[in-house]
């Protein structure tokens, strides 16, 4: 894997994402789906991203196909780094809150014959709503979790693609399936969810039962340009967010009356550029930025890298709602 300045990156990549998937796409790994397979369907438990460095390669995987190449996790190797230069924005933390409340509801189905050896097994996934019992009790509620029991009923959410599949097979109770199109929907700082789509997406999952699966891990590669028009953005926000609560904004420079030890005084240093005004703009966003996600992913065959690959760990429980009819 190739990693450009890996403790500047791990910070602007990593800023309180949460994120959730919704899949699609052809195959060659799999075969053709099987119409006679049966639906088992499940909600997402938990979306673990990397923590270090080992987390990272352990949660990627082979997305360019290169020999001797190994996995591919760029993005995850930088939002592992994160503690190392913002330890005040715990990007798991914000993610786990989001699932717990019911913020984030992914759903999977899997089309198969058996959950223990079938080949022609298909993977749709989708964004849910309206889960029973709800998330939390009520507002005091600290745990939340209560559709996460294994017995909760789900609708698909309104806009949730439906149509596009990842194809596989399950051998001794391992789902793998891929390549394929998956998008996934990034929340950063709690804001409105942007698409971010994944292409040449793979799926693992481990011990699949009908119950669910404990371990597993998704990825793919996300373009350059879905990285300047959608992240970058997304970040700026993020970063204004951050800097407001300990930051004079349009305040007095060069300190703009940020607390000190306080994430925003980091923010300033990093980003409050040009002009030195007490003011992050995007444009200084993407300056900074753009230097540092590295693509490695070569999409088009050209030659030249135009992605970033991502990978990260799901884990899921028995989930009842109606898929639609699939699309073989």
């Amino acid at each position: 894997m190739r990693l450009v300045n890996r403790s500047f990156v791990c910070f602007v990549g990593a800023l309180s994402l949460g994120l959730i998937a919704c899949g699609g796409g052809d195959d060659d790994d799999g075969g053709t789906i099987d119409p006679t397979g049966t639906n088992n369907t499940f909600v997402v438990s938990a979306l673990n991203l990397p923590e270090n460095a080992a987390e990272a390669m352990m949660l990627g995987l082979d997305i360019d196909g290169k020999a001797n190449d190994g996995v591919d996790n760029q993005l995850g190797m930088v939002l592992g780094s994160i503690g190392a230069l913002a330890p005040d924005l715990d990007l798991q933390a914000s993610v786990d809150e989001q699932v717990d409340q019911g913020s984030i509801i992914l759903l999977a189905n899997l089309l198969a014959k058996d959950l223990t050896n079938a080949s022609g097994v298909g993977l749709w996934v989708y964004l849910g709503d309206n889960p029973t019992p709800a998330a939390c009790t009520d507002a005091n509620d600290m745990v939340c979790r209560r559709h996460l029991a294994g017995g909760a009923t789900f609708s698909i959410a309104s806009g949730s693609p439906t149509d596009a599949k990842l194809a596989g097979r399950i051998v001794n109770g391992k789902y793998t399936g891929g390549p394929g199109n998956v998008t996934l929907q990034i929340a950063l700082a709690g804001g409105t969810p942007i698409d971010l789509p994944l292409q040449r997406a793979r799926a693992e999952f481990n011990s699949v039962t009908a119950a669910g699966w404990t371990s597993g891990k998704i990825g793919g590669a996300i373009s350059q340009a879905d990285i300047n028009t959608q992240v970058v953005p997304a970040i700026g926000d993020t970063v204004r967010t951050s800097f407001d609560e300990t930051c004079d904004v349009g305040g007095t420079p060069p300190n703009c009356g940020c607390t000190a030890g306080e994430t925003g005084e980091t923010l300033r240093g990093l980003f409050d550029k040009t002009p030195n005004d007490c003011t992050i703009t995007d444009a200084e966003v993407q300056a900074v930025v753009s230097g540092f996600l590295t693509s490695d992913i070569d999409l088009d065959g050209d030659g030249t890298n135009d992605a970033l690959s991502l990978g990260i760990g799901v884990s899921a429980v028995a989930g009842t709602y109606t898929p639609p009819a699939p699309i073989l």
